[in-house]
């Protein structure tokens, strides 16, 4: 029982440590990062997509750009930001993109 436990907290903190999305803070983690594709023109529409991840064990949803731009109606992207909030492994990535 022991190794399997120690077996599991390795594999954890390696799946921690090579995530390249994941920001520190284990216990909680909220928060905003650029995105990219930022314009100096009005944006009048935003839509979000939005992802959950467990233990970085399993992954469900789309949080895509392309899918942010679908939800909120946008055919011109002018930006995006990268959402990230996690409660003790328990994380939710939120694209938000605008545009027109």
């Amino acid at each position: 029982m022991k190794k399997l436990l120690l077996t599991l907290s390795v594999l954890v903190l390696t799946a921690m440590s090579a995530n390249a999305e994941f920001l520190g803070g284990f216990i909680y983690n909220g928060t905003t990062t650029p995105g990219g594709g930022y314009t100096a023109a009005v944006a009048t529409k935003q839509g979000t997509a939005s992802c959950k991840n467990i233990w970085f064990i399993v992954t469900t949803g789309d949080c895509s750009v392309r899918t942010a731009m679908k939800n909120g109606g946008i055919k011109s992207l002018a930006g995006y930001d990268v959402y990230r909030e996690n409660i003790l492994g328990f994380q939710t990535i939120t694209v938000k993109a605008w545009g027109n």
